[in-house]
């Protein structure tokens, strides 16, 4: 992972039409920005498609990026969030990924039963992630899976940062209640 002062000096360069300084930005945030758009929109294809748009926009856009307001990560996630909205609007039925179309789920364990149960749990999950609120998803996706701040959420999203607290918890109630009904285990139970 870059530092901020290094993506900084990669946007400047890439301000300056370095084509190799935006390839390297890409390289940085294609992961994040591809996980996060397919988890909103549950298609493997369609993921790839939105992903590279995001960053076809940024690339034609990227004079128009100011760094003191938000930071070149938020900035791609807007992007992204906007081609998904985008995307939604022009569908008028939404595809649900199938097994064979979600990412495999990374795990450096070698027991083959182990990286089964990880994968049962992954589809498990996203199933569940898929009965929350549109909103809900957005936040957990953003928080969990793709590690951002409360105050980077709210950047993406454009809601305050309480918003983003209350939807993470109203999230998180729904989102055990779900897979709670599912196993009856109460995911979040204390000891």
């Amino acid at each position: 992972m870059a530092t901020d002062s290094g993506v900084r000096n990669l946007v400047k360069k890439a301000k300056g039409h370095d084509p190799d300084a935006f390839g390297l930005l890409y390289d940085e945030y294609v992961d994040q920005i591809f996980r996060y758009v397919y988890y909103k929109v549950g298609n493997f294809a369609e993921s790839q498609d939105l992903t590279g748009q995001t960053f076809l926009k940024a690339f034609e856009n990227i004079d128009s990026y100011e760094m003191r307001d938000v930071a070149f990560s938020s900035w791609l996630y807007r992007i992204a969030h906007n081609l998904v909205v985008d995307y939604f609007r022009k569908e008028s039925k939404r595809e649900t990924a199938t097994l064979e179309e979600q990412p495999p789920v990374p795990s450096n364990r070698g027991n083959p039963v182990d990286m089964v149960m990880a994968e049962m749990d992954s589809e498990r999950l996203y199933k569940a992630m898929r009965k929350l609120t549109h909103n809900q998803r957005e936040v957990l996706v953003l928080k969990f899976i793709d590690n951002l701040s409360n105050s980077q959420v709210s950047e993406i999203m454009g809601i305050s940062v309480g918003a983003v607290k209350s939807t993470q918890k109203r999230g998180l109630l729904s989102l055990n209640r779900i897979l709670s009904n599912s196993s009856g285990t109460d995911y979040l139970e204390r000891p």
